[in-house]
């Protein structure tokens, strides 16, 4: 069956592309398709990002050396990330104060929606602007670089160096990352692998910005946008409850963390 199956696939081919008015012969044929699937390959390697490896944060010894290495590294994906969500928070804005409603803006903010993990066909646009306020905008550097260093272990971990996974985020495909040797028989969880540290970044700041266990902290920055406060990481962590099976007690770490190594000072970097 399979062998009629390919005579017929190479006799239709032969029927519908004959460029000289003679029969193609299967030599050329073969050729045909496997320049099409070099060029197929060629461009899937063009667009996928390829593997990155993070810098051996392990050759510098454990204290201040590593953790500025580790700082020095994380800070402009951080802000880079956080530039790419608040410029998508400067055109959301930018369409409310205009009152915009002609076709375009509209099927941008469906686009934006759809994004940001919503189904515009269920809400109105008045419901959907008002949920994108509070989901398009950055997370403080001060608590990304505080998360990244502890759930990393200031880049070394396993999941780190194999996975550029930089804030413990799991997955749940079989296949999908990493499976942690300590998993429990009835645990399905992976750790999420990424192509490069960026994918990690913005994987994070997107659950952060659109998962349900996080609707209280976007709530307290918009406090914060409303009250024309900067966002502050001490203050936002509070919010980060459920980031881990510890609650309470991963928030203090958190907070340790920032004040500790006087990561607030990075605020500034997080953007308007």
């Amino acid at each position: 069956m399979v062998e009629s199956e390919s005579m017929s696939f190479i006799d239709d081919l032969r029927r519908r592309w004959r460029p000289t008015g003679r029969p193609l012969r299967n030599s050329t044929i073969l050729r045909v398709l496997a320049a099409g699937l070099l060029l197929v390959s060629v461009a899937v390697m063009v667009l996928l990002p390829r593997p990155q490896a993070l810098p051996d944060f392990s050759s510098s010894p454990a204290g201040p050396e590593r953790k500025a290495r580790f700082v020095e590294f994380m800070r402009p994906l951080v802000a880079a990330e956080n530039a790419r969500v608040l410029r998508e928070r400067g055109r959301l804005l930018s369409v409310v104060a205009a009152d915009a409603s002609g076709w375009r803006d509209l099927r941008w903010l469906r686009s934006l929606g759809e994004r940001y993990r919503l189904e515009p066909e269920t809400l109105s646009t008045d419901e959907l602007v008002t949920i994108l306020l509070l989901r398009v905008d950055a997370v403080p550097m001060s608590l990304a670089l505080a998360q990244a260093a502890k759930e990393s272990g200031w880049g070394t971990s396993r999941f780190a160096r194999e996975g550029r996974n930089l804030f413990g985020q799991w997955c749940y495909e079989p296949g999908c990352g990493i499976v942690p040797r300590a998993r429990g028989e009835t645990k399905a969880h992976e750790v999420e692998v990424f192509a490069t540290p960026r994918e990690s970044v913005a994987s994070y700041l997107r659950n952060i910005n659109t998962h349900p266990a996080y609707r209280d902290f976007r709530l307290a920055r918009a406090r914060l946008r409303a009250s024309q406060e900067p966002l502050s990481g001490l203050v936002l962590a509070e919010q980060l409850q459920s980031y881990s099976e510890r609650g309470a007690a991963y928030v203090d770490e958190i907070q340790q963390l920032i004040r500790f190594n006087d990561l607030e000072a990075f605020d500034a970097d997080t953007g308007a």
